[in-house]
């Protein structure tokens, strides 16, 4: 329909002698053509849509499968202790480090530093009271 009005619309641009089947088909073929290289515009883009959605799906799955939540945890725990550490009075985070890292135990400590052995036992109960404090949001997965 649209071809027999753009035909119409036309008609002071033809000629007496022109084959109007020919016009036709001609401006027929020409829409189609015009409707097809469209659609496929639009497929292209909307496969380049796609293609890019799919990359980011992929990546967003990769990048979730590779996070390890223990890891993070464990990260973050480390840094907590190590900040908690160093706002430790010296004695105290000498002591707890000799007796945690070191495996040392109280009575060995005790001499070493030539403390009596309440005055390690104190100093740990200090240390590990402050770790507590600012460990307190990941003790359950501590636990876990």
């Amino acid at each position: 329909m649209e071809s027999m009005i753009a035909l119409w619309e036309n008609r002071d641009r033809w000629e007496e002698n022109s084959n109007m089947h020919a016009l036709l088909l001609t401006i027929i073929k020409n829409k189609s053509l015009h409707i097809l290289e469209h659609r496929q515009v639009r497929l292209r883009a909307e496969e380049d849509i796609n293609s890019h959605s799919q990359r980011e799906l992929d990546l967003r799955i990769s990048t979730l499968k590779a996070c390890e939540p223990e890891q993070i945890f464990d990260t973050e725990i480390q840094h907590i202790v190590r900040k908690a550490l160093e706002t430790m009075p010296q004695q105290s985070r000498t002591i707890f480090m000799l007796s945690r890292y070191q495996n040392l135990p109280n009575r060995q400590i005790a001499e070493q530093l030539n403390i009596s052995l309440k005055t390690v036992e104190s100093h740990i109960t200090k240390a590990l009271r402050i770790l507590r404090l600012k460990l307190k949001d990941y003790l359950v997965s501590i636990l876990l």
